[in-house]
C-alpha cells in the first residue's frame, strides 16, 4: 500500500485561492487515476478546499489549526508541520495493518503536481524496495502545449520520492501546533523523520545508508512551474524569470527534451486542464 501525503497551504497565504483549489483538484484527479486501488490520499490543510467531484474513503482531510505563516521560512515550516501531522496519521494506519513491521510506502506530493497512474500498482508489485524514484520527469510551464524532460527531477521537485517508512520513521504523537514555526523544534523534526527530509537529498541519503532506491520504469511526475504559488520560487527578492540559469537555458534550447502533451500522456497522468 502507498499513502500520498499532500500538505496544502492556507487560503490566507495564496494569491488566488480558487486557482489553488483547481490545481489541488487536478492533483487529486491524477492520483485517483491509479490503475490499482490500494492507496490512500491524506491532505493536511488549514482550510478544507472545494472539490469538483466526490471521492471515496481513500481521501482524507486533516484540518490543522496553526498560525498563518508570513515569511518564506514560516511557509516552509508550515508545509513540513503538515507533513508531520500526516506522518502521525500514517503511523495509525500502519498499526492497523496485519503486519506493521513490513512498513508502508509514502509519497509526499505538492498540491499542484500530477502523478503517473502506474505508481500504486508498481509499488504493490515490488514490496521489498527501500523506495522508488524516476531517472527523469516532466516539467510543465504555464501556457505551453508540451513538457520538458528533466533528468533527476527529484532534486528540485518535491513530488518524486517514494519512501518505505517503518514505525520508527513515524511520530508517536501529534506535533504541537503552537510550535509549528519554532526553529529549534523544526530542526529536530527535520533530522528525525524521513517525510521531512529535503527532497533533493533523500535518494543520496538513503543510498549512503545502504538503502538505495529502485528506479521506476516510467516517469512518475509532472512538475508544474510558474504557478505563482510555488514555495520554492518565493525564497528570493529576485523574480524567477529575471534569473539566468545556463543549464536550464541550454535545456530549453534542446528540442529533444520537448515532449508534446499527447493523448497517451494525458491518460497516464489524468490530465484534464491545467
Amino acid at each position: 500500500m502507498i499513502v500520498f501525503a499532500i500538505p496544502f497551504r492556507g487560503k490566507e497565504t495564496t494569491n488566488d485561492w480558487n486557482t489553488c483549489e483547481k490545481r489541488l483538484n487536478n492533483t487529486l484527479n491524477s492520483i485517483f487515476n491509479q490503475t490499482d486501488d490500494e492507496f490512500k490520499v491524506i491532505v493536511a490543510c488549514n482550510d478544507i478546499p472545494k472539490l469538483n467531484k466526490k471521492y471515496d474513503e481513500r481521501l482524507e482531510f486533516i484540518k490543522t489549526d496553526i498560525a498563518i505563516p508570513h515569511t518564506w521560512i514560516e511557509m516552509a515550516r508550515d508545509k513540513f508541520y503538515k507533513l508531520t501531522v500526516i506522518a502521525y496519521r500514517i503511523r495509525e494506519i500502519l498499526l492497523e495493518q496485519d503486519n506493521p513491521s513490513n512498513g508502508i510506502y509514502v509519497m509526499p506530493v505538492d498540491a499542484d503536481d500530477l502523478l503517473n497512474c502506474n505508481i500504486a500498482k508498481y509499488v504493490k508489485e515490488n514490496p521489498n524496495e527501500n523506495g522508488f524514484v524516476s531517472k527523469d520527469g516532466y516539467v510543465y510551464y504555464k501556457g505551453k502545449n508540451y513538457f520538458r524532460i528533466y533528468k533527476n527531477l527529484h532534486t528540485f521537485c518535491g513530488s518524486c520520492n517514494i519512501i518505505k517508512m517503518y514505525l520508527d520513521d513515524l511520530p508517536t504523537k501529534k506535533p504541537n501546533p503552537l510550535l509549528c514555526h519554532d526553529q529549534a523544534i523544526a530542526a529536530e523534526l527535520n533530522a528525525k523523520y524521513p517525510i521531512r527530509f529535503d527532497h533533493h537529498i533523500i535518494v543520496d541519503k538513503y543510498k549512503e545508508n545502504g538503502k538505495p532506491f529502485a528506479v521506476l520504469p516510467f516517469r512518475s511526475t509532472v512538475y508544474l512551474r510558474d504557478t505563482g504559488d510555488n514555495i520554492s520560487q518565493l525564497n528570493s527578492n529576485t523574480k524567477v524569470n529575471d534569473r539566468f540559469h545556463p543549464i536550464a537555458f541550454l535545456r530549453n534550447m534542446n528540442i529533444f527534451t520537448m515532449k508534446p502533451i499527447n493523448k497517451k500522456i494525458k491518460k497516464e497522468f489524468g490530465i484534464q486542464k491545467f
